[in-house]
């Protein structure tokens, strides 16, 4: 009798063998909805019984996870990292290959009922539970997308629970998260994402982005002897801030609302950015550290907090607030035309003492308790610099 005969009833799913270390291993894929209905519950590590391998769920991360596979036809998830015992699942290879090729392709066949038991991907698990749940009563576009779509799956051929247990921490630790300034810039599905890196950056016309070459893509914060001017996560949520003001805090609103400001009216937003940054390039330390060696973004910021990100962001929402406030013809070239009188300097008559220096140490503070009370001390500027204009 053949081996697929001996799986008669079993499940197939073509399959790629594989071993890590002395464990059996292989790479599958499963529509979502099949993926589905053969995956067990999620299990909360619970260290005194020595089950499951999952963190504690956050409801906000599985919803975010829903509403994107629902919404983006064109999705993409990474593997799922699940586990099967070897009484439930059985492994048959292509017999074209020698029996001692360390990879074999073939047919991985799953007893009925069998449970798979996820090590890692619990998140995405449950979302993909939630958004097939809402839809298959519809069988609409999302429910048929997810029954033609594939779903990679890394099977274990082994469901001891402690190794499952320390598999979890290991591929957690040994995970390195994108930095905020990469994964931005990738994203384009964000509007703010797209007009940065198409319309704004590469201009010649913007002398503190070099056309690009002085922004860091990655890491957040250039290093303090680096010659670029600062982090893409720096600009973007400068640019944002000019455009929405302070009065959205957490992320996803944040996101939301700058998405929707750019809607109302994308070349307006443009133009706002581009102003914004060029009379940044404008100010008169920066027109000195630029025009210098090549070491003059060095020494701006060792003279000065202009490439401090806190900085940056209270200039972006000082500029915001006195061009909202209908202050007569103060547009954006003209508030940051004022800001060229201002003392961004070191020293210890800056006039940012108090809020991003320290009084005691001279140091920077950090937090957004400390930009917002920058941005009073700027807007201040603002008004004064213009009142005192005929």
């Amino acid at each position: 009798m053949s081996d697929s005969e001996q799986m008669f009833g079993y499940t197939p799913y073509p399959a790629i063998w594989y071993r890590m270390g002395n464990r059996e291993m292989a790479v599958t894929a499963m529509t979502p909805v099949a993926y589905n209905s053969v995956v067990g519950p999620r299990e909360a590590w619970d260290p005194l019984s020595g089950t499951g391998t999952n963190r504690k769920e956050d409801k906000n991360h599985r919803r975010a996870i829903a509403q994107y596979v629902a919404d983006t036809p064109d999705y993409v998830l990474n593997s799922l990292l699940v586990y099967v015992g070897a009484q439930d699942a059985k492994f048959v290879p292509d017999r074209s290959l020698p029996a001692d090729a360390p990879i074999k392709p073939g047919v991985l066949y799953l007893r009925p009922g069998a449970t798979l038991k996820v090590g890692d991907g619990g998140h995405r698990t449950d979302a993909y539970g939630d958004v097939i749940s809402a839809h298959k009563p519809l069988n609409d576009e999302v429910f048929q997308r997810l029954s033609t779509s594939g779903q990679p799956i890394v099977v274990v051929l082994d469901d001891d629970q402690f190794r499952r247990a320390q598999d979890f921490t290991d591929l957690q630790r040994n995970a390195k998260p994108l930095n905020a300034s990469i994964g931005q810039s990738m994203d384009r599905r964000q509007s703010i994402n797209r007009i940065l890196i198409e319309d704004v950056i590469k201009r010649d016309d913007i002398p503190i982005f070099g056309v690009g070459r002085k922004v860091e893509f990655l890491s957040d914060t250039p290093g303090k002897l680096s010659a670029k001017t600062m982090g893409y996560k720096t600009l973007r949520y400068a640019s944002g801030t000019l455009l929405i003001g302070t009065s959205v805090r957490d992320a996803r609103g944040w996101d939301a609302s700058v998405e929707l400001e750019i809607a109302s009216d994308e070349a307006r937003a443009i133009t706002s950015i581009v102003d914004f940054w060029k009379g940044f390039s404008q100010l008169p330390d920066f027109v000195s550290a630029l025009s210098a060696p090549a070491r003059g973004i060095e020494l701006l910021r060792s003279k000065t907090w202009l490439l401090s990100a806190n900085l940056i962001y209270a200039a972006a929402a000082a500029t915001h607030a006195v061009t909202s406030e209908e202050i007569p013809e103060c547009d954006i070239p003209t508030a940051m035309k004022a800001l060229q009188s201002f003392d961004f300097s070191r020293g210890e008559s800056t006039p940012l003492i108090g809020t991003l220096v320290d009084p005691d140490t001279g140091k920077s503070v950090t937090g957004r308790t400390a930009w917002e009370g920058a941005t009073a001390t700027l807007v201040a500027h603002i008004r004064d610099e213009l009142a005192s204009t005929p």
